[in-house]
């Protein structure tokens, strides 16, 4: 059987339990972004009230923030940092293509699988500038790297940046004999991005933010994976009562358990208190540097859109009431400069962005690349101009 799978298939949240048979066929039920996002607010609030009984170790940065020129950071990596979280180092354009999956469970009259044909959209990665670059991130991220050891798995938060709507991590993962926590793929990164194994025993997510992660094929080894996480701020989907706004750190939220949570799946299938199974957690405290400029582009009938050099937003209200821009109210997307160059984020073959997110607060975007927002003319969301 052969079918156009709609973007939106690859871009909703879905369940953790659905998300590990992606390849096994279209899931019968896929949960809005909302409602996941929301369920995991729940989840991460739920750990963090455990943690506070049990007594968490806290490990926080040493010595203030650094937030060094991005001249002195580039050349610190080689040339290299803005281009591997914004550019196409280790990333090459993928084409629109086809992907073979197998329906789980489904035989044919000939007593093989069932299978479809996917089209998965063009992914489209451009060089940065690091002169633009400069100039756009200014002195607001922070490089000072922060080590955190869960197990003897180590992560190493690397650089972070924000613009009050979205943040972006770059981090390490390493571990002698092989990192084991995460599933990735090339076709994980164009879809969902990594997601972690239940056959492992840690565990580890920014307090606040959600979003995507992305790993670098072409540099990682067996033993060391890089990873860029896109994220929208949880305090801006869900309001500052239920999760604390960034202030001047985020937070790496880990956690160690005496088995896999695999096994503690099948002991423990409701999933209730985990706690009596947490061998041992921390916070590690991840120094942030001052937001990002934004910018607001108008639209009479559609509201508008704030935007930095990372992420944006789009409200079409106007801040006069709920949103409620879910993936499908989004069929195209673009930003046209001064110089009459476009940057296509999105349409029905197009999906150039780190993470997308419709929530009944606005539609969100992190980025792929820098938009170099000191030079955009408009920015079009289906076929209606902000300026």
């Amino acid at each position: 059987m052969d079918r156009k799978l709609d973007q939106a298939d690859f871009i909703r949240d879905i369940s953790i339990e659905e998300f590990d048979h992606i390849t096994d066929g279209v899931e019968d039920h896929v949960f809005s972004d909302e409602y996941l996002a929301r369920k995991e607010s729940i989840m991460k609030n739920s750990t963090k009230a455990k943690i506070s009984k049990l007594g968490v170790k806290i490990a926080a940065a040493a010595g203030a923030i650094v937030v060094a020129s991005p001249f002195v950071v580039n050349a610190a990596t080689g040339g290299e940092l803005f281009n591997k979280i914004w550019g196409n180092d280790g990333r090459d354009t993928i084409e629109s293509h086809q992907e073979v999956f197998v329906e789980e469970g489904k035989i044919r009259d000939d007593g093989t699988p069932a299978t479809y044909e996917v089209v998965m959209p063009k992914v489209e990665f451009v060089e940065v500038d690091p002169e633009v670059a400069a100039r756009l991130v200014g002195n607001k991220m922070t490089t000072e790297p922060v080590v955190c050891q869960i197990g003897d798995t180590t992560v190493t938060v690397n650089a972070v940046v924000r613009d009050g709507m979205g943040l972006v991590a770059a981090y390490t993962i390493e571990k002698e004999g092989g990192v084991d926590c995460l599933n990735y793929s090339q076709l994980d990164n164009e879809a969902k991005g990594a997601w972690f194994r239940d056959d492992t025993n840690i565990l580890f997510w920014f307090k606040e933010g959600s979003g995507k992660i992305w790993v670098d094929l072409e540099n990682s080894t067996e033993d060391k994976l890089y990873c860029y996480e896109y994220m929208f701020e949880d305090s801006v989907v869900f309001g500052n009562e239920f999760c604390s706004p960034i202030t001047d750190h985020i937070t790496l939220m880990t956690q160690e358990y005496t088995m896999n949570r695999s096994d503690i799946f099948i002991q423990d299938p409701d999933k209730g208190d985990f706690a009596q199974y947490i061998k041992e957690e921390n916070e590690y405290v991840i120094p942030v540097a001052e937001k990002l400029d934004t910018k607001m582009f108008y639209s009479e009938e559609k509201g508008y859109v704030k935007i930095s050099p990372i992420a944006m937003i789009w409200d079409s209200t106007g801040g006069t009431e709920t949103k409620g821009e879910d993936i499908d109210s989004v069929n195209s997307f673009k930003i046209t400069f001064k110089d009459g160059s476009e940057y296509l984020v999105y349409d029905e073959n197009t999906a150039s962005y780190g993470y997308i997110c419709g929530t009944d607060t606005g539609f969100i975007v992190l980025f792929n690349r820098l938009a170099d927002t000191d030079n955009i003319a408009k920015i079009t969301i289906n076929g209606v101009d902000f300026t």
